[in-house]
C-alpha cells in the first residue's frame, strides 16, 4: 500500500470518529426530552418531573427501562395534558368559604 492510499484510509477513519464524538442521540419524532418538554409547557425543570415521576399526572417513559435514566415525552401527551388542565381550570370552583347572601331574611 503506498503512502496516499493509507493517508487517505487514515482521514476517513478521522472523520468517521469525528462523526460519531459530535453526533447526537438519534431524535425520534414527537419526542422531548425532560428540559424541552418543560420549557414547551412552561415549568421549571424540577416541577415537571415531580409532576411526571412522583404525581404520575404526566405519562413519560424511559429508555433505559431502569428506575432512574433519561426520561422522554410525546408531545402529543404533553398537548392533552395542557388542554385537560385548562379545562379543569375553568370548570374548578374557587376555593374560599361561601358568601353570604345580600337578600334579608324576615323571620
Amino acid at each position: 500500500m503506498d503512502i496516499e492510499a493509507r493517508l487517505a484510509a487514515i482521514e476517513e477513519t478521522q472523520s468517521r470518529i469525528l462523526h460519531l464524538l459530535v453526533k447526537k442521540e438519534p431524535k425520534i419524532e414527537g419526542t422531548l426530552t425532560l428540559k424541552e418538554a418543560a420549557e414547551y409547557v412552561g415549568y421549571s425543570p424540577d416541577h415537571f418531573r415531580r409532576l411526571a415521576v412522583e404525581q404520575r399526572i404526566i405519562p413519560f417513559s424511559r429508555p433505559s427501562g431502569q428506575q432512574k435514566g433519561k426520561l422522554l415525552f410525546r408531545k402529543t401527551a404533553l398537548d392533552r395534558f395542557l388542554s385537560e388542565s385548562t379545562n379543569e381550570e375553568q370548570t374548578k370552583a374557587q376555593p374560599g368559604r361561601k358568601r353570604k347572601s345580600k337578600e334579608l331574611r324576615v323571620w
